[in-house]
């Protein structure tokens, strides 16, 4: 009992302290921190005793007028551990963040195929207005000229750039070429400067006569002083008298460079183109083409298609003659289907400076004399000659015989 009595009297002095705490904070608030509660107000009467957050009162300890909240009794029967008040919920160990799934490489993107440029229709081209028709509908090349005179011919024939000089057909009157007027044809040094070959032809073969007029003095064509590189093509010449010279010459003027590499084809002699042979024994000085001396000599000369008609008295076709050391004669001649009538002799080869002469396919008809004759030269070849009515009965005559040593036959009927 006494002990029973012992405890209340201990619980009645433990209730007034407590009554006491309380009466004394009755004008203050209290804040309970960590753990503890936050307190409310207490009201003056004392009605309201329950800690914040309705927790039991604390035993053991008595709430200072601090605002901290008294530290929680410990359990009795739990000896104190002053590291800590409980053993803290141990920390998981963090999960890691499991490793992300690796990105696949990204497979490139191919090149973006490139848009091809866009190709602009073309502008359609347009239609010109018809060009109104004209009479000649046909371009010269470039290094072509026209011309209607001779002095028009001379003028281009001088001029280096063009390359064909064709000839508008007609007559037109020639000087004689040895006066070398504006109206000669003299193809002499002012031609020789020429770098480039040239033709000068008709506008049609047989279509352009160079008249002499009736001249006593006649020279149709003559090519001196180097003149080089030419065609002819097409020509007639009439109306002249050859007078000791060729109608048409190359070389004669000793001291004067050769002419050489000069072609001449489908060129005619007319009748009106006159001489003084006229007879068999008459003397043989007038003559259709007259090859002579020049420094070099004449060479490299070619004749295609030539008529030569003799009855006005021309002594030959074609003659070599004359010669000197400083001035030779010709070399490297080559004619080819050449047409003889009514000469007193087709053919005369008479000079030592002669070499590398061919006749090709020739015939003559009604010589006074002979049709050919040779004398002098070496290399001579006369090959498919045919003479008929030969007025001293022999169609080939020579000193030497009638088969020289420098002379090579071939296919020849003479009569």
């Amino acid at each position: 009992m006494r002990k029973l009595a012992l405890a209340i009297v201990i619980g009645a002095l433990v209730l007034i302290s407590a009554m006491e705490v309380f009466a004394s904070a009755a004008s203050s608030s209290l804040s309970v921190t960590g753990s503890a509660v936050v307190g409310r107000s207490l009201k003056v009467d004392g009605s309201d005793s329950t800690p914040p957050g309705g927790d039991s009162t604390p035993t053991g300890r008595r709430w200072s007028k601090s605002t901290s909240a008294p530290a929680a009794t410990p359990d009795r029967t739990t000896p104190h551990n002053p590291a800590a008040t409980r053993d803290p919920t141990a920390t998981r160990n963090p999960t890691n963040a499991p490793d992300p799934t690796p990105t696949r490489n990204p497979t490139n993107a191919p090149d973006p195929t490139a848009t091809p440029t866009r190709t602009n229709a073309p502008n359609p081209t347009a239609t010109p207005d018809p060009t109104p028709t004209v009479a000649s509908t046909a371009t010269p090349d470039p290094g072509t000229i026209g011309v209607s005179s001779i002095a028009a011919l001379l003028t281009a024939l001088a001029d280096n750039s063009v390359d064909e000089i064709v000839v508008a057909d007609g007559t037109y009157h020639v000087s004689a070429a040895s006066l070398q007027h504006a109206d000669s044809l003299w193809i002499g040094a002012a031609y020789a400067k020429r770098t480039r070959p040239v033709t000068v032809r008709a506008a049609t073969r047989g279509g352009v006569t160079f008249d002499g007029g009736g001249t006593a003095e006649f020279g149709c064509l003559s090519f001196e002083e180097g003149a080089h590189d030419q065609t002819w093509d097409g020509f007639r010449c009439a109306n002249g008298q050859a007078n000791e010279t060729g109608v048409i010459t190359f070389g004669g003027y000793p001291g004067l460079a050769a002419p050489n590499h000069i072609t001449m084809s489908n060129i005619t002699i007319m009748a009106s183109c006159t001489g003084s042979a006229t007879s068999a024994s008459a003397p043989a000085t007038d003559h259709a083409f007259y090859i002579s001396e020049a420094v070099g000599g004449p060479h490299d000369l070619v004749f295609n298609d030539v008529t030569v008609d003799g009855r006005g008295g021309l002594a030959s076709a074609f003659h070599f003659y004359h010669s000197d050391t400083a001035n030779q004669n010709g070399w490297n001649i080559t004619v080819r289907r050449l047409h003889v009538t009514g000469t007193q002799q087709a053919i005369m080869l008479w000079d030592p400076t002669l070499r590398a002469i061919t006749f090709d396919t020739v015939d003559v008809r009604g010589a006074l004399r002979y049709a050919v004759r040779y004398e002098q030269g070496t290399g001579i070849t006369l090959t498919n000659i045919t003479s008929t009515g030969s007025g001293s009965g022999q169609g080939f005559y020579s000193s030497q015989g009638m088969t020289p040593a420098a002379v090579t036959f071939s296919g020849d009927s003479f009569n």
